[in-house]
């Protein structure tokens, strides 16, 4: 809702101040932010402004429509992002030496076997900020190492800490695999780590300005989350955020995505030739994972869908799989284990695809989930109270909720368990035509970067033969 309200504002009335957007959220649902107040004249989001800035297209063109702008963005955004980054894996792969095939199974499992599936229902900021890492490691990943690869790669890292500030835990590795890369003499190093930290520094310079301009300082990017210097941030013991973000019943990655546990193990995977590549990937896995599982709020209070933290860090743990995943596929029992992981997470996240996210939520408030003086953080530990189970009895049995249920059908949320927007506001010719143009373009996705290929390799080809 916070970064929603933010494109509302910039649309309506090219602001980044949210308080009206937010005063006419705490009218609807009382008590939603207990910390708003009609008298403070200035409220501003601690999120990135890069994605509510890309969605005012979307905002508008809703508008002209005739449709609630909220559908549109939460419609539209999420699923064109993903599915460009999607695309994007693939290309990373490829350019990480992976077999087509290879690199076209990895990028499918990425899209229909993790959690970022669920998460392209929400207008999430990791959504795009992902696109923007993984854009980036696709140019930094050149073995060219030309000026012009680094200085994009650097661009799209400055957008990423732009979409999620927490992108920046991955900009220690790259700036190491730019410095200290053996291929490259110390002029070219210097040369190319200047290419490199050009965009991010003026990125930088611009977010100091924005924080200044909103907060007051240049490192405070708003509430107590905003302060990297405030020390309770960081008083969790790490091994309990950890084993939450990646094994507990509410939140555990590799519960929820069996295929990233696989990947996890890839990083380590001494048979990727890749040494540089393999230790950015995981440098920002374990970076992240660390960051997070330090702070007190390492599950994101109740994420809809498995370690919402972690879904930046996806890419690294599905591209590693490249070497692991064509020697464990040589034999058949290497081939039905992949499956198996793949087909669990297919379907467990259609699950959380299909199931509305607010009913769900309603469900889980009924009994109990939610009830710090019943059990410490239930939702999280106790699997009965997990969304994934929620998901799974939603499925076949349709109970209605009584906590929040009325104000949730009146602000966002479905009257049926089932997340079928269009379905239900446009009948099933809306959906039969959605799922037409989805194929269509896939088919032509796959068409066009086949073609590419082959103009590549055909270049390559007669670059070779000249004298």
């Amino acid at each position: 809702m916070i970064m929603y309200s933010t494109t509302k504002a910039i649309a309506e009335r090219g602001s980044l101040n949210i308080a009206f957007e937010l005063g006419q959220f705490a009218k609807m649902i009382p008590g939603m932010f207990p910390w708003f107040s009609e008298d403070k004249p200035a409220y501003y989001s601690f999120y990135g402004v890069l994605q509510p800035l890309l969605a005012v297209p979307l905002y508008l063109a809703g508008k002209w429509i005739g449709v609630e702008p909220w559908r549109v963005v939460t419609t539209v955004f999420g699923p064109v992002v993903s599915a460009a980054t999607v695309c994007a894996v693939y290309a990373v792969s490829r350019r990480l030496g992976d077999k087509p095939v290879t690199s076209t199974v990895l990028a499918l499992l990425y899209g229909f076997s993790t959690i970022v599936w669920p998460y392209v229902k929400f207008f999430f900021d990791s959504i795009t900020a992902t696109f923007m890492i993984v854009a980036s490691l696709y140019f930094l990943f050149d073995q060219t190492s030309s000026r012009r690869s680094l200085v994009y790669s650097g661009i799209f890292a400055t957008l990423a800490f732009l979409g999620r500030i927490m992108s920046a835990l991955i900009l220690p590795a790259m700036i190491l695999y730019v410095a200290l890369k053996p291929q490259a003499r110390l002029r070219a190093k210097m040369t190319n780590l200047a290419s490199f930290l050009t965009p991010i520094v003026i990125g930088a310079l611009f977010f100091a300005y924005l924080n200044i301009a909103r907060f007051g300082s240049p490192l405070y990017y708003g509430g107590g989350a905003g302060d990297p210097f405030n020390s309770q941030l960081y008083s969790m013991n790490p091994l309990i955020g950890a084993y939450g973000m990646l094994l507990s019943s509410g939140e555990g990655l590799f519960l929820y995505s069996p295929i990233c546990a696989l990947g996890f193990f890839a990083l380590f995977d001494s048979r990727h030739e890749r040494k540089w590549e393999r230790f950015v990937l995981c440098e920002f896995f374990l970076a992240t994972l660390l960051f997070y599982a330090r702070m007190p709020w390492w599950h994101g209070w109740g994420s809809p869908w498995g370690a919402r933290y972690l879904v930046l860090t996806l890419p690294c743990l599905i591209v590693a799989m490249g070497p692991f995943f064509e020697s464990t596929a040589k034999t058949i029992v290497g081939r039905i284990g992949l499956v198996i992981a793949a087909a669990i997470g297919v379907f467990l996240n259609f699950v959380g695809v299909l199931i509305d996210s607010g009913y769900s939520q309603a469900y889980l408030f009924d009994i109990g989930a939610f009830d710090p003086g019943k059990y410490p953080e239930p939702g999280i530990w106790i699997p009965r109270f997990s969304p994934l189970e929620a998901g799974l009895r939603l499925l076949y049995s349709e109970t209605y909720p009584a906590v929040f249920y009325q104000y949730a059908n009146e602000l966002m949320f479905l009257k049926s368990r089932f997340d079928l927007y269009l379905y239900y506001a446009f009948g099933p010719a809306a959906l039969i035509v959605f799922s037409a143009v989805m194929v269509a373009a896939a088919l032509w996705l796959v068409k066009t970067l086949r073609r590419g290929e082959a103009n590549v390799a055909s270049t390559l080809g007669c670059s070779d033969s000249a004298p």
